[in-house]
């Protein structure tokens, strides 16, 4: 696990499908996109020199991102119908569409777990700690 005190489980998906014929590539597009969320929700920030406008963490070893197996399995089911309103075929594409709902699940775990709602990413503990509803 990245250095967070973050742990997840089990984490259904729901997406409607590629092409038949594509549909592993397709389920490990949605994998990859949901990993990518959990990088821009908990990890990824850059730092900047705030002479030069350089950035600080510009290299991999400085810059953190999850990896697949920083996360646990998560299980990707397609809704199996054709939506005939994007085309004729009923095919869509999937890219990065499965990162689209982690970083509002994951503030709104954070607001149920700790009643502060979470608005600049990524979550930081720093910011929780000094938010005003904890001065309250």
């Amino acid at each position: 696990m990245p250095p967070t005190s973050t742990r997840w489980t089990w984490s259904p998906w729901r997406q409607k499908p590629p092409q038949r014929r594509r549909h592993k590539a397709g389920t490990n597009q949605i994998l990859g996109a949901a990993v990518m969320g959990v990088g821009t929700s908990l990890l990824e920030e850059t730092h900047y020199e705030s002479r030069s406008g350089q950035p600080i963490n510009g290299s991999f070893a400085d810059y953190l991102v999850p990896t697949c197996a920083d996360l646990p399995d998560l299980d990707v089911t397609f809704l199996d119908y054709p939506d005939l309103i994007v085309n004729e075929y009923g095919a869509r594409g999937v890219g990065e569409i499965g990162m689209a709902g982690v970083a509002p699940a994951i503030t709104a775990a954070v607001y149920h777990a700790t009643g502060i709602r979470v608005r600049p990413l990524p979550v930081r503990i720093e910011d929780l700690l000094q938010s005003k509803v904890m001065e309250a």
